[in-house]
């Protein structure tokens, strides 16, 4: 990769993602180094091989007795034992390094992940990412350890080799390593085209890890309607897709293999025909002749290795790039540094407040609202009115595109964001719990809870019974996003979570829309409880819920257009006055027996006591 210096002239690079490896093998550069010494002393005990090898032949026509052929035999048998010894230690020290090294990239590119923000997951597919985390991070173990470890035993190997055959006859020497230019011209010519595939394949496995991750994730979706066999033929195309760029990278592959195969024939034949040649004239003895078969015999798996390992580099090399374009990209919410002191509820005052998605059109215009600290504001309005979104706002999840947001008189922007979450404990609809046991999920809010405050939780959340009808209540294992409980379970167990936290602002964001009206009768009675001292939002759809308000705001298109008191907003016969008619008249559809009908609908209007 080409790169401009300060002068202006062009300066290239070998490998330049895989450089950023640089940092994490610095860490164990003493294992590194521990590593190579195995290196060097695994190859020259088994290059010891040949020279013993030949000595023995030599004294054989030198006419030799057996005891001495003897020790030459036990010589060669002990060099071969010592570099098995040598290979053992080489493999624990490289191999054993690209685990260490793979398992705090790992932690580390997590851990950059989680500190993203929404619009970065909104923008990018679940499954490419984990693709990144796994597959692409699989590639690049196999270049610090396999790579690693064969590229540094070749490289001695053959420096190791070309010294002791050129020591023996130069000219042979000289004659073995000829087809070494063509090789070089092979490495250029097939390590790009490797690359340019491995990226192909790289990124079409993304592409399949998304589709498979969606269909999981969706399955009850997918079988409700019916769309097993279409969705397995979406999948089937997608592997055959990724098949097609593995096959091409394949192709490559051996090509390359085979090249270098040929060529490594190639200095065996040149071999033969010479070194017999130059045996027969008397140049070179038998056992020299034999100790150079044997060099060029441990340059043939070098020579094929070379390609092996080239493939390996060039797919790390590939999939190195693709985690760096996740790990440097930078969280599009920052943090500011101001913590707030500790206060039992906060004021939250939104100031000419405007957001849009990227490419879509304003979601919240102009929103001014004024929330007193320990008072209940409930927002209400048509779906799609914006009501989520002012959620994420508070929490910055997403930033304003205009205006700003304050707690306590303080730009939450200039707020360090991790202290700005922990004031704040939000309720979500979707009510989302982890692959894990019930008492896991609730300490999310707070991990040194004590068992008799995860108990209360769950009472003031009505939801106590439950679980100790569970068959190992507290330890009973939740599935994936809480799909073995109710939706109901789900937003009360959410709900406790939340009081378990006991933040000074809280978010119900239609918590309640799941569970029955007489638990929501209850729950209510909680939200009375839980109000008392702290700053409460509450988000919902049903007029029962937001009546208890000290203030309720009417969003409609993202805009303001009514706010105040149940009783008020009902006498101003307004947007929240219709919303009250129509919640009153469907509760009577839902409800049994003989009903006034003349009564139903001012039964809206009447006093919130």
């Amino acid at each position: 990769m080409a790169r401009d210096d300060t002068s202006g002239r062009r300066r290239f690079h070998v490998f330049p993602y895989l450089q950023a490896l640089g940092p994490y093998l610095r860490r164990h550069q003493s294992t590194l180094i521990q590593g190579t010494v195995w290196v060097l002393l695994k190859s020259a005990s088994i290059l010891a091989v040949p020279w013993i090898l030949k000595q023995g032949i030599d004294q054989l026509e030198a006419g030799a007795e057996s005891g001495v052929l003897l020790r030459y035999a036990l010589a060669i048998v002990a060099a071969a034992a010592i570099s098995g010894v040598f290979l053992y230690f080489m493999r624990w020290s490289l191999i054993g390094l690209s685990r260490k090294v793979e398992y705090e990239i790992r932690k580390d590119f997590f851990e950059h992940l989680v500190r993203l923000s929404m619009p970065f997951f909104d923008r990018n597919r679940t499954g490419d990412l984990m693709a990144r985390a796994t597959n692409d991070l699989n590639a690049v173990r196999d270049v610090l350890g396999p790579a690693i470890m064969y590229g540094l035993n070749t490289s001695v190997t053959v420096i190791a080799s070309a010294i002791l055959m050129f020591r023996l006859d130069p000219t042979l020497a000289l004659a073995s390593i000829a087809p070494v230019p063509i090789l070089a011209y092979a490495v250029s010519h097939f390590a790009k085209r490797m690359h340019e595939r491995s990226i192909d394949v790289q990124e079409e496995f993304g592409r399949l890890s998304n589709i498979a991750q969606e269909n999981l994730a969706g399955m009850r979706v997918v079988q409700t309607y019916g769309q097993e066999a279409a969705e397995t033929e979406h999948f089937g195309d997608s592997s055959r897709t990724y098949l097609d760029r593995n096959m091409d990278l394949v192709h490559y592959r051996a090509l390359f293999m085979s090249t270098t195969a040929i060529l490594a024939g190639a200095s065996t034949l040149i071999l033969l025909w010479l070194g017999g040649t130059r045996v027969i004239s008397g140049e070179v003895t038998i056992g020299e002749l034999v100790a150079f078969i044997g060099y060029l015999g441990q340059l043939t798996w070098p020579f094929i290795s070379i390609g092996w390992i080239v493939s390996v580099i060039q797919r790390g090399e590939a999939a190195m790039k693709r985690m760096l374009e996740i790990w440097n990209t930078a969280p599009d919410i920052g943090s500011g540094t101001i913590t707030l002191p500790p206060a039992a509820s906060r004021r939250i005052t939104f100031r000419d407040v405007s957001f849009s998605y990227e490419t879509g059109p304003e979601v919240l215009q102009d929103i001014r609202l004024d929330i007193p600290a320990g008072t209940t504001v409930a927002i209400v309005g048509r779906t799609a009115s914006g009501k989520t979104t002012l959620v994420q706002l508070l929490a910055r999840l997403q930033d304003p595109t205009k205006g700003r947001i304050e707690i306590d008189g303080v730009d939450s922007k200039d707020l360090d964001l991790g202290h700005l979450r922990d004031e704040i404990g939000i309720v979500p609809q979707d009510g989302f719990l982890f692959s894990d046991t019930l008492e896991a999920n609730l300490r999310f809010g707070k991990e040194s809870a004590t068992d008799d405050e995860l108990w209360r939780a769950l009472e003031l959340s009505q939801v106590a019974g439950d679980v100790r009808d569970f068959p190992r209540g507290m330890e009973t294992r939740i599935g994936e996003r809480g799909i073995t409980v109710s939706g109901g379970q789900r937003q009360r167990l959410t709900l406790a979570r939340a009081i378990l936290k006991n933040p000074p602002i809280l978010v119900l964001d239609d918590s309640l829309s799941a569970v029955d009206k007489v638990t929501e009768e209850r729950l209510l009675e909680t939200i009375r409880q839980v109000r008392q001292g702290r700053t409460l939002i509450l988000i919902a759809h049903r007029i029962s819920t937001v009546r208890q308000a000290d203030l309720i705001v009417v969003l409609d298109a993202g805009r303001v257009v009514e706010s105040g008191t149940h009783d008020e907003l009902v006498a101003r016969n307004g947007s929240y006055a219709e919303m009250a008619r129509r919640q009153a008249l469907k509760d009577v559809f839902e409800s049994e027996g003989d009903v006034d009908w003349s009564t139903a609908g001012a039964s809206a209007g009447g006093n919130s006591e």
